[in-house]
């Protein structure tokens, strides 16, 4: 099965849900994938606190990534 969607980001729930937020501000519509579910989603609620995996489709990846590294390097400033 080939798919368009390329792993930008794998962490905890919480930084995720602010990474999607960030990239719906800027248009983007990330797909999450919860392991312990075994499935992608469309952006939803986990009670489960271990990796989750964040995918753009390849065209928006680079614009992406940026959002990601900027949003990280603000976490840690903080």
């Amino acid at each position: 099965m080939e798919t368009h969607y390329e792993k930008i980001y794998s962490g905890n729930f919480i930084v995720v849900q602010l990474l999607i937020t960030r990239l719906q501000d800027v248009g983007i519509t990330p797909i999450s994938k919860d392991e312990s579910h075994l499935g992608l989603s469309a952006v939803g609620v986990s009670d489960y606190q271990g990796e989750i995996d964040l995918y753009v489709h390849e065209d928006e990846k680079d614009k992406a990534v940026a959002v990601v590294q900027t949003t990280l390097a603000e976490m840690e400033a903080s």
